[in-house]
C-alpha cells in the first residue's frame, strides 16, 4: 500500500500534547507501511505565526524522535498557486465572486440560519461587476442536492445532506487563500494519501471533499481521530495537564513515555503495556483506533515514565541528570552511578532524581543542610563517637563500610535504631529512602567524616 501522510501544524503555539498525538499516529501509520512521514508547516495567517513557534514545533517533534522525511513544506510559499487553483475553480463554474460587504454577508447567514438553510450569497448565480474588481472574494459553489458522504478509516462511514453546506470562502478579497482550500490544495501536490488529523476537522473534510471533485483530484483516506479530554470531561487545557511537549521535557519525561502515553490515548493495542516506538511502528493499525475521546491523566504518565526510567539505559539516565546545570554534580558521577539502582525505585521522573540527587554533592553544604539539625546530648555522643571511630580508621582498607559500622555498633553496645536516623540526617540533609549502608558506602570514609564535623560543629 502506498502511503504518504503530513503532519500540518499552525505556529501560532508550541507543539501542544494533542498536536503530538496526530503528528505520532502520522508517524507510526507511514512506519507501519513503509511510506512517507512529512512536515508542513502552515503558515499563512502572517499576523499570528511566528519564528519561536516554528522552532518549538520542529524540536518538539524532533526530540519525539518523530523525524519527517524530505523537506518541510511552508504553506506560505505556496500562495500563488493556491490562488490559480482559486482561479480554475472559478473557470469552471465551481466557484463564484461574492462581492457582498461584511454586513451584507452577516446579515444574510444570520436569515439563513434562522431558516435552517446553508449560507448561499446572492451572487452566487449573478456576473461579476467590474466596477467592483478589488472587493471580492471567491466562493465554492456547494451542491444543493444529496449528500456527501466519507469513509472514514476511524469513525467509519459518515455522511451529511448538501443542504447543511455552506458557499465557503476559497479566496479573501487580498488574494490569500483560506485554510479550506490551501490544505487541499497541498495535500494534493504533496501526493498525501491518508489525512489522519484530529475529529474537529471532520466537518471540513465533507467541504475540502468537494474542492478535490470539483478539481477531478483523488480524495485521499480520511481518518480522524478522537480529540483528548481532561479528567472531567470538558476539552483539553493547561489545567488538565495540556501544555507544549517541550515543557514536558523540562519536567523530567522521557521522549519514549510520551510517545508511550499518547499511544494509550486512544490506540486500543498499546493498552496492555507501555510500548516503544519501534514496536508499535509494527503493529499499528489505524482502523484500531478508538471513536471514542480520551482522559489526559497525568498520574498515568508519570507511572509509564518511572516504567521507561527504569528501562532505559542507566548510562542515559546519568547523563540527563547531569545535565541538568543548577545540580552541578558532574564531578560525582561515580556516586550517582552506586546511588541511581536505588534513587530510581521512588523516581516519576528526571527532576525527581536531580532532586532526590542533591545530597551526593559535597561542595556546598548550606544547599544539602538548609536546617541546623538539633540532637540531644546522648545522640550527639553517639554521633561523635562514630566519627572519631571512623578517624582512627586506615580510609585505604578494603574493609567494606558496613563491616566498620557493624563493629561500632557492637563496640557501643547499640543497634542501627539508636544512631539510623540521625546519622542518616547528617549525611543526606533528609529522610533519604535509601538504605543507611548504601549511603555509607557511597559517600565513603572521608566525606562521612566531613558531614558529622559540619553538622555537629552547627549542633
Amino acid at each position: 500500500m502506498n502511503v504518504v501522510t503530513r503532519f500540518a501544524p499552525s505556529p501560532t503555539g508550541f507543539l501542544h500534547i494533542g498536536g503530538a498525538r496526530t503528528a505520532l499516529f502520522n508517524y507510526l501509520f507511514t512506519k507501519r507501511y513503509k511510506g512517507q512521514f512529512l512536515l508542513r508547516i502552515e503558515d499563512t495567517d502572517k499576523a499570528r505565526s511566528t519564528d519561536i513557534a516554528i522552532k518549538a514545533i520542529i524540536s518538539g517533534l524532533e526530540w519525539l524522535n518523530l523525524n519527517h522525511d524530505g523537506k518541510i513544506v511552508f504553506q506560505s510559499h505556496n500562495s500563488l498557486r493556491h490562488k490559480n487553483i482559486a482561479d480554475e475553480l472559478l473557470k469552471s463554474g465551481n466557484a463564484y465572486r461574492c462581492y457582498l460587504s461584511n454586513e451584507e454577508q452577516n446579515q444574510i447567514r444570520n436569515d439563513y440560519m434562522k431558516r435552517g438553510l446553508p449560507f448561499r450569497s446572492p451572487w452566487r448565480n449573478k456576473k461579476y461587476n467590474n466596477e467592483n474588481e478589488n472587493s471580492y472574494v471567491i466562493r465554492i459553489k456547494m451542491p444543493d442536492e444529496g449528500f456527501t458522504e466519507i469513509k472514514d478509516l476511524v469513525q467509519g462511514k459518515v455522511r451529511i445532506a448538501n443542504n447543511k453546506l455552506d458557499d465557503f470562502v476559497l479566496l479573501r478579497s487580498n488574494n490569500l487563500p483560506t485554510y479550506m482550500l490551501a490544505v487541499v490544495v497541498d495535500d494534493y501536490d504533496m501526493g498525501i494519501t491518508h489525512i489522519i488529523r484530529g475529529d474537529d476537522h471532520l466537518n471540513n473534510a465533507f467541504r475540502q471533499h468537494w474542492i478535490y471533485k470539483f478539481l477531478d483530484w483523488k480524495v485521499p483516506d480520511f481518518a480522524h481521530i478522537p480529540l483528548i479530554h481532561g479528567e472531567d470531561g470538558s476539552k483539553l487545557s493547561k489545567r488538565h495537564g495540556a501544555l507544549g511537549v517541550e515543557e514536558y521535557k523540562e519536567m523530567g519525561f522521557l521522549s519514549d513515555s510520551i510517545n508511550s502515553y499518547l499511544m494509550n490515548l486512544g490506540w486500543r493495542a498499546s493498552e496492555k503495556e507501555p510500548i516503544t516506538l519501534s514496536e508499535a511502528s509494527k503493529i499499528f493499525e489505524i482502523k484500531s483506533v478508538g471513536k471514542s475521546s480520551s482522559k489526559f491523566n497525568i498520574s498515568k504518565l508519570k507511572n509509564i515514565n518511572s516504567y521507561f526510567l527504569k528501562t532505559e539505559n542507566p548510562k542515559n539516565i546519568i547523563n540527563l541528570i547531569i545535565s541538568n546545570n543548577e545540580l552541578g554534580i558532574e564531578k560525582y558521577k561515580k556516586r550517582i552511578v552506586k546511588a541511581l539502582p536505588y534513587l530510581i525505585e521512588r523516581a516519576s521522573t528526571i527532576n525527581d532524581l536531580v532532586d532526590a540527587s542533591t545530597w551526593l554533592k559535597n561542595d556546598n553544604y548550606e544547599v544539602i543542610f538548609e536546617e541546623n539539625l538539633k540532637f540531644n546530648s546522648n545522640d550527639l555522643s553517639l554521633l561523635v563517637s562514630f566519627k572519631e571511630y571512623l578517624r582512627g580508621l586506615n580510609i585505604d582498607s578494603k574493609i567494606e563500610i558496613e563491616d566498620h559500622f557493624n563493629k561500632w555498633l557492637t563496640k557501643e553496645n547499640i543497634k542501627i535504631k539508636d544512631i539510623g536516623k540521625n546519622l542518616r540526617l547528617c549525611l543526606t540533609g533528609s529522610g533519604s529512602s535509601i538504605d543507611l549502608m548504601k549511603i555509607l558506602d557511597i559517600l565513603g570514609i572521608e566525606e562521612i567524616i566531613r558531614r558529622l564535623s559540619y553538622n555537629l560543629d552547627r549542633s
